[in-house]
């Protein structure tokens, strides 16, 4: 069963992050750009406060003219006032920002090197909810392998997907551990890392 309402940024045994300055930037500044633009998409309650200023004024004018009594006047438009400030506040706190979009412009989370799963910040801009659909033995695998996998959170999620598919369909006559799993996936994630086109260059280049 997924535990994705308590699952928080992952903690590797080695307190190893990713420390690419650039990526980072990148993703702070798509960070601060989602949240202004959610507050922009909710700032127009300013001409609508004045408005409505401009008709508790007139609705106070005729009722205290209707009733001849200023102070019930004032009382009305106090209480509907205050209930019409409290209705903006709730409108504006209902201003979110859509997470799963914020790395749209680079892809997506999954689309992040694999190391950032880990990465607290890639937290904040939607990791938590690109994770949901993953089971968390395939989540504590995929931070495990993160850091040496070449590719990005998506190919190793992939990956230990594939590598859990296989140990139920090779290891026969007893239950599948995660060890057992993240057995597979460790080895298939060194060949991949030996055969990818960064460490081809760094081989040549010997």
């Amino acid at each position: 069963m997924n535990q994705t309402t308590t699952r928080g940024v992952p903690l590797r045994e080695d307190r190893w992050q990713p420390q690419d300055e650039l990526l980072n930037s990148v993703i702070d500044k798509l960070i601060d750009d989602a949240h202004h633009g959610a507050k922009d998409s909710g700032g127009g309650s300013g001409p609508l406060l004045v408005a409505g200023g401009m008709m508790l004024a007139v609705i106070g004018v005729t009722i205290g003219a209707g009733t001849g009594n200023p102070m019930l006047a004032f009382g009305i438009v106090v209480a509907l006032a205050i209930a019409g400030f409290a209705y903006t506040a709730l409108n504006a706190e209902s201003v979110h920002v859509n997470k799963l979009s914020v790395l749209d412009p680079i892809g997506g989370p999954g689309n992040l090197p694999a190391g950032y799963l880990v990465y607290p910040r890639a937290w904040r801009a939607g990791m938590r909810e690109y994770l949901m659909p993953i089971t968390d033995r395939q989540f504590r695998i995929a931070v495990k392998l993160c850091r040496e996998h070449p590719g990005s959170v998506s190919d190793v999620l992939r990956l230990v997907k594939r590598a859990e598919k296989h140990a139920y369909n090779t290891h026969t006559g007893h239950e599948i551990t995660e060890h057992d799993v993240f057995r597979i996936a460790h080895r298939w994630t060194a060949e991949h890392a030996r055969n990818s086109p960064t460490m081809v260059m760094q081989v040549a280049a010997r």
